[in-house]
């Protein structure tokens, strides 16, 4: 027992305590053993956030530095003068213009999701209807889904679901797996939008088809600092710091919900739960 606990105490937490016997000091290895692995996956865990965390950082790194430097090479040729005619000096000016709004996009993101996980962030309650809510939103979010050759399938109910929500924060959750949903679809293609609700809560779903997906991305989609492969992506939509969903599951849990995914063969099934038991 003394030489388990003493390798343990250096880092072994792999040691374990022998647990053949059945009297107090059988029950105290079983303790000791228990606590052990306890640690090592806490550990575990520690480290695969803070390796999350570092490419994460990096791979930010990476998407403020690109459109930096294209934003020095169209500035200078525009300093210079080096441009054929008004035409390519708009052109230019154009694609400057869309690098300063993928950097406000990027700065944006950090600085919301900075805010929720804040501790002095209070949430706004008032009595919403969510059926309404969901509605103009999807009457906003419609041609944009038209621009990007994705028709909009509703199932919401005729009869009004009231909820004490904060709706600006519910309205950033949504628009986050709404803007998921653009960059992520196959296009052209369809996005069911289905809100349903019984005794206990109100789910909102988003469902649609989109590139295959590792299990272990499946898994981890809503995690801070975990950035799916941005190659799915549309290239007709500027990426964030990858912290949408992150922002999104954190609003809903402070509303006492849950967010989920759910992900078979290709299809995407995002998910907002929200309890009745707060209207």
């Amino acid at each position: 027992m003394s030489e388990t606990l003493n390798s343990m105490s250096k880092g072994n937490l792999q040691q374990r305590a022998l647990e053949t016997r059945e009297d107090e000091l059988g029950s105290i290895a079983y303790s000791i053993n228990r606590m052990a692995q306890q640690l090592d996956e806490q550990i575990r865990k520690e480290r695969e956030l803070q390796q999350g965390r570092m490419d994460w950082i990096a791979g930010l790194s990476h998407d403020i530095r690109t459109p930096l430097t294209s934003m020095m090479g169209y500035i200078g040729l525009l300093k210079t003068g080096a441009y054929e005619n008004e035409d390519e000096q708009q052109r230019f000016i154009d694609n400057t213009y869309n690098k300063v709004v993928q950097l406000k996009s990027l700065t944006d993101e950090l600085f919301e999701y900075s805010r929720l996980t804040g501790s002095s962030i209070t949430l706004d309650l008032r009595q919403i209807d969510i059926k309404n809510l969901l509605s103009q939103m999807l009457v906003e979010f419609e041609p944009l889904a038209r621009k990007h050759e994705l028709d909009l399938e509703t199932v919401i109910p005729d009869e009004p679901l009231l909820l004490m929500l904060d709706p600006d924060m519910i309205v950033r959750a949504l628009d986050n797996l709404f803007m998921n949903t653009l960059k992520y679809s196959v296009k052209p293609g369809t996005v069911k939008i289905t809100l349903a609700y019984d005794q206990d809560q109100v789910r909102i779903e988003i469902e649609n088809r989109g590139g295959p997906l590792l299990p272990e991305s499946v898994s981890r989609l809503f995690d801070q600092f975990y950035k799916a492969d941005s190659s799915r992506s549309s290239d007709l939509i500027q990426t964030g710091a990858g912290l949408g969903l992150s922002i999104t599951r954190t609003i809903v849990e402070m509303h006492g919900g849950s967010a989920d995914l759910h992900y078979e063969d290709g299809t995407f099934i995002f998910s907002i739960n929200l309890p009745q038991s707060e209207a």
